[in-house]
């Protein structure tokens, strides 16, 4: 019974964001474009900020805490400037918040890969945390 309660959760769950991958993939106007961009990216940015959380819950030196914290607060930093320079020339146009959004999203999705590895690094490997 827990099991079936379990599946037609993740059932209901995956529904809406299926339903929204096909409204996006037959999107006709560019408000309907850029809301499923910035979804996307919405997305795609919880998804990195659980992995930072794990990443930031597995680090038990204060040290090591507070670097990632530094190095994650220069990343939005970075992230925020390069794609406002990167979209700078379709500002004011009706296609710049997808445009916004899609650079974002692609800077998050690096970033997410980035910090995945760190947090699955493997023992014994010089260039992650322990």
């Amino acid at each position: 019974m827990i099991r079936f309660a379990a599946l037609m959760l993740v059932l209901f769950t995956a529904l809406p964001a299926q339903a929204q991958m096909q409204a996006c993939a037959s999107a006709q106007t560019q408000t309907d474009m850029n809301t499923c961009a910035a979804g996307q990216y919405q997305k795609d940015d919880a998804a990195m900020n659980q992995i930072y959380q794990r990443l930031l819950a597995k680090l038990t030196d204060p040290r090591q805490k507070q670097l990632l914290v530094d190095a994650e607060r220069a990343w939005i930093t970075y992230r925020d400037q390069e794609c406002a320079f990167e979209t700078s020339g379709s500002a004011g146009g009706s296609i710049h918040p997808m445009i916004q959004s899609d650079c974002l999203d692609e800077k998050t999705t690096v970033h997410t890969a980035e910090l995945t590895r760190q947090l699955n690094c493997k023992e014994g490997d010089p260039s992650c945390v322990h």
